[in-house]
């Protein structure tokens, strides 16, 4: 009769082991890029911060209708590109100038995108090559 109670307590570490081999390893983040290309939407607007160093952060904010996507040579996507193909997308250029965007232009810009690093800096978008 108290062999039972030693069985459970061996038990119990045997199925938290099997259930933890059985999640999703905590290294397997999504990671895309995309080179995005279309025409400007919206007309851009400027976002300055300016912070108590003397420094200043600069973003341009516009909408994108993506006409065309592709994954970059050389950049990793665990999954293809499509999903944004006839889409309008917003996207936040860090230190770029606003007379660089011009609405109703063709634009291309590439999209990183790495869950690993969390919510608020998971989006990236650049000036595409």
């Amino acid at each position: 009769m108290k062999s039972r109670p030693v069985l459970r307590a061996l038990a119990l570490p045997a199925l938290a082991a099997c259930a933890l081999a059985t999640a999703p390893a905590a290294h397997a983040w999504t990671r895309i890029s995309c080179d995005l290309s279309g025409t400007v939407s919206s007309l851009p607007a400027t976002l300055r911060q300016f912070r108590t160093d003397g420094t200043e952060l600069s973003q341009v904010m516009f909408r994108l209708k993506v006409s065309a996507a592709g994954i970059p040579d050389g950049e990793r996507a665990d999954s293809d590109c499509t999903p944004f193909v006839n889409r309008e997308v917003d996207v936040v250029l860090d230190d770029v100038a606003a007379r660089a965007i011009h609405k109703g232009k063709p634009l291309k810009v590439r999209y990183h995108y790495d869950e690993s690093l969390g919510q608020s800096l998971a989006t990236k978008y650049e000036l595409a090559p």
